[in-house]
């Protein structure tokens, strides 16, 4: 019989809180729930910010690696204003549609 996946590993605390803060992204940006309950997302946001914030001051991270976050910490603020924003538009909207029109990020073209 073979054996069954497991989603738990066992990783050093900064790693731990990367995976973890990984995991939240990608829960955000699963369109299909984006369009279920924007609310849900808008906290996952918030709680990706919060984690951001604690990395850009770890000492264990490279200080080139701690400018990178916080860049991302400053760009996850701007989308979770517009989550917020698109969740409080009014009804009869195609909630696809939302975020776009309200407010469109354009992706940066590089990482600095």
């Amino acid at each position: 019989m073979p054996k069954p996946i497991t989603e738990e590993h066992e990783l050093p605390g900064i790693e731990a809180m990367l995976a973890g803060t990984l995991a939240l992204m990608t829960g955000y940006g699963q369109a299909s729930q984006a369009e279920l309950d924007p609310s849900y997302r808008l906290r996952l946001g918030l709680k990706v910010i919060d984690n951001l914030e604690l990395l850009v001051d770890h000492p264990q991270l490279s200080r080139g690696f701690r400018d990178l976050l916080s860049s991302l910490q400053t760009r996850w603020q701007a989308m979770s204003r517009c989550t917020e924003e698109s969740a409080q538009v009014a009804d009869g909207v195609d909630p696809r549609m939302r975020a776009r029109a309200i407010c469109p990020l354009a992706a940066p073209k590089r990482l600095q």
